[in-house]
């Protein structure tokens, strides 16, 4: 235990380190010297640390360079009559420090801004508040850089809503390098606002046209967004049934207030069969073999047939859903499954059935934020082996789920939410083996600190009430703590409460929580620790929170994280100390 703690420590300590880490061999950096920190900083953005080969001559040529580059940065920001003087020093690895020193000058002020917004837009105070104000005002030092951005920010903000014509009738800033003044002039016409014109869909033939529809963002007689087609060519390209796919406005030939709009698009084979192998914590090595028709009877309907073997889990099973109506995400459900399970502390076999219908509560194509609501009857017949204790169930009963999920980027779940919550229950009036209802929720929230650091937290609450003892339930049905998204540090399933010999046999409740802490290295590669705590138990008297700590590594790949972690329980640990936890692709 003593060794694994020194090893998060010390994983801790280089996450903090790392920023220092940074320096390479045979660099050029800046210093900037004799005006205030804020310009020094914008300024030394014009001068990024340069790798070199170490040699004087090309040390001399980039320095040249950048003189030219310091020169016209200064000028940006107003300074014309700015000198400098450059001295070099030589570091130890090859590294050369260039310290500039900087004489600002009189700078050139702003005599005069003439900044007018006309056309149709005017009609529309509520989009005029969408262009921020303009930055420079009369007095200030003559800043360039804001200029140009404003300049670019606020005609996007207009075309961003349709004014697809937006242009500046005049745009220039008038000098007077002996007076020391500028007059700036940005005069934005708005032009026209256009709405979506006819939306043609080409290709995709066997597709209901309905079908597609239901994965665009807009219809004809919407305004104009260009985000909105974006949104569109993304949906139809995680839709996982096309390929090709183009969705382009002919913003040349609109007309009569109105941009065409046209969708191309290939279909994929409505059939794929894969056969896969892979590892996971929780279930060891395991062979996949799937199955999908994705446009059943040329109706859009989804048939998925899957079979997996691993060590400790063998199932088959098939799903069927069928969509209907106009928003992304309603459909009717159907599946069933046959699963033979064996872990640390119970085994069991399974066989489940379950129809429905499932809603969209917002419109999730349009919008990172998908909510749903499932309605299902199930039915479940089971024999388990519980801690040495067999026994077999019977259950038919309805249950309600209520999904949110509000991910930036699902393949990169950095920044988001995302919450599960269901309930269902069971009557002996329905010819099931006992009367219970049982509440679970589980959520996750992430969020970057800054573009290196990124923080999350999860939990998980669930609640059960059953008329009689816990063996009527089927594991599944039960409370247990442990695994990789649970307590990584404990074997998946293996704690909760235990009965007079002391043997886990599960729990009415569970609590389960953890945070993380991660250090980006690069774009797609983070390291990070993290912490959990909590426990399955059957009341709060009784309640023996568990924990553990670790830290890992995480590849954000091109089909989901990839996630490897070393866990160590802090409470009542058991072999082996460190458990070795992967993970592959976002889970809730």
């Amino acid at each position: 235990m003593a060794s694994f703690r020194r090893l998060l420590l010390g994983g801790l300590l280089l996450l903090a380190a790392m920023p220092l880490m940074a320096s390479a061999k045979d660099t050029i950096r800046f210093q900037i010297d004799g005006v205030d920190p804020s310009l020094q900083q914008r300024l030394l953005a014009a001068l990024p640390n340069t790798p070199y080969d170490g040699k004087e001559s090309r040390l001399q040529e980039l320095i040249l360079s950048f003189d030219l580059r310091l020169q016209d940065a200064l000028q940006a920001y107003g300074y014309y009559d700015a000198t400098f003087h450059a001295q070099t020093r030589q570091g130890k690895n090859g590294d050369a420090l260039v310290i500039y020193a900087v004489n600002l000058g009189k700078p050139i002020r702003i005599r005069k801004t003439d900044i007018k917004i006309t056309g149709k837009v005017e009609d529309y105070p509520q989009q005029l508040r969408r262009i921020p104000p303009f930055p420079l005002k009369k007095e200030n030092v003559l800043n360039q850089v804001a200029y140009e951005t404003w300049k670019e920010e606020a005609l996007s903000s207009l075309q961003s809503i349709g004014y697809i014509r937006a242009h500046y009738d005049r745009h220039e800033i008038l000098v007077d390098r002996q007076e020391y003044w500028a007059d700036i002039y940005l005069w934005l016409n708005s032009g026209e606002r256009f709405r979506i014109g006819k939306v043609a869909i080409v290709g995709a033939q066997r597709y209901p046209r309905w079908f597609i529809e239901r994965y665009l963002t807009f219809k004809s007689g919407d305004w104009y967004y260009p985000r909105a087609l974006s949104v569109s060519q993304s949906n139809l390209h995680d839709a996982n049934r096309f390929e090709d796919i183009v969705v382009s406005a002919d913003t040349e030939h609109a007309a009569n207030g109105e941009v065409p709009v046209t969708i191309q698009l290939k279909s994929l084979p409505e059939q794929h069969l894969k056969v896969g192998a892979g590892y996971a914590t929780d279930i060891g090595v395991n062979g996949i073999l799937d199955y999908d028709n994705y446009n059943m009877f040329q109706r859009a309907q989804h048939l998925h047939v899957a079979a997996q073997v691993a060590q400790k889990t063998r199932n088959i099973g098939a799903g069927y859903t069928w969509p209907v109506g106009a928003a992304l995400g309603s459909e009717y459900l159907a599946n069933v499954s046959f699963q033979n399970q064996s872990y640390q502390i119970w085994s069991a076999n399974e066989l489940r059935a379950a129809v429905g219908r499932k809603w969209a509560l917002e419109n999730n194509a349009k919008k990172n934020l998908n909510s749903t609501l499932a309605a299902m009857i199930n039915l479940e017949q089971a024999s388990y082996t519980v801690s040495g204790i067999s026994d077999s169930s019977f259950y038919i009963f309805p249950s309600l789920s209520y999904d949110i999920e509000d991910y930036r980027n699902i393949l990169r779940p950095v920044s988001g939410f995302a919450v599960h919550a269901s309930v269902e229950g069971a009557s002996k009036v329905w010819g099931s083996t006992s009367n219970f209802a049982r509440l679970r929720v589980r959520g996750n929230w992430d969020t970057m600190l800054g573009s290196h650091w990124g923080v999350g937290a999860r939990a998980t609450l669930g609640a059960l009430w059953l008329h009689g003892p816990i063996a009527a339930l089927p594991p599944d049905l039960r409370f247990f703590a442990g695994g990789q998204n649970s307590l990584p540090g404990y074997a998946f399933q293996s704690q909760g409460p235990t009965d007079a010999a002391g043997a886990v046999v599960g729990g009415r409740m569970l609590a389960v929580g953890g945070i993380h802490l991660d250090r980006f290295v690069s774009k797609d590669w983070a390291v990070g620790a993290f912490y959990d705590v909590g426990n399955a138990f059957d009341n709060f008297a009784h309640f023996h929170a568990l924990q553990d700590v670790g830290i890992g590594a995480r590849w954000y790949s091109p089909v989901g994280p990839i996630v490897l972690d070393l866990a160590h329980p802090l409470i009542a640990p058991r072999a082996p100390a460190i458990r070795v936890v992967l993970s592959v692709g976002f889970t809730l």
